[in-house]
């Protein structure tokens, strides 16, 4: 199977540095026409499955990108960017203020949604799969696909908006 993970376009809240968190934000203008962009560059690369995360960043990016294809849309709640409590749409520094938030989600909870949907997109009868969700959650994915079983380094490369990166398992 390949697995296209791919991260939203641009918000925003993105431009502000606000921790957007589960905080429903929609693509700025930018982050259309990112949508746009990656949608050419991917002309080529076929996937007969797409999810995404129900948040309307990440929804309204697979929208894009899978627009002049024959694939719905399937949203589903374990691909939301990790929730960051009373610290969503604040400006931060780091998720390490967040870390203290009894109320926000935990680095373990989202290592286990990661590994929650790749269980499930693993039964899927899908040949090739583009994934549209968020960086935290994107981080994390790329964790257990490549195999890691250890705890997830949150220092490791970001994904930019509209980046992507593709692999076979």
């Amino acid at each position: 199977m390949k697995i296209i993970l791919v991260r939203h376009g641009e918000t925003d809240w993105n431009l502000e540095s606000r921790l957007m968190g589960q905080t429903d934000i929609p693509l700025n203008k930018h982050g259309i026409e990112q949508a746009h962009t990656l949608k050419d560059s991917l002309a080529g690369v076929e996937f007969d499955c797409c999810f995404s995360s129900p948040l309307l960043r990440a929804k309204e990016t697979a929208d894009i990108i899978r627009e002049d294809r024959n694939c719905d849309v399937v949203c589903d709640d374990l691909l939301m960017e990790r929730f960051g409590g009373k610290f969503e749409g604040q400006v931060l520094d780091s998720w390490a203020e967040v870390t203290k938030d009894e109320t926000a989600e935990t680095s373990d909870q989202l290592l286990d949604r990661a590994r929650n949907f790749f269980e499930k997109l693993k039964k899927t009868k899908c040949n090739a799969v583009l994934v549209v969700t968020h960086n935290g959650i994107l981080k994390n994915l790329r964790h257990v696909i490549k195999g890691n079983t250890g705890p997830l380094d949150y220092h490791s490369d970001s994904f930019k908006n509209c980046e992507f990166e593709v692999y076979e398992i």
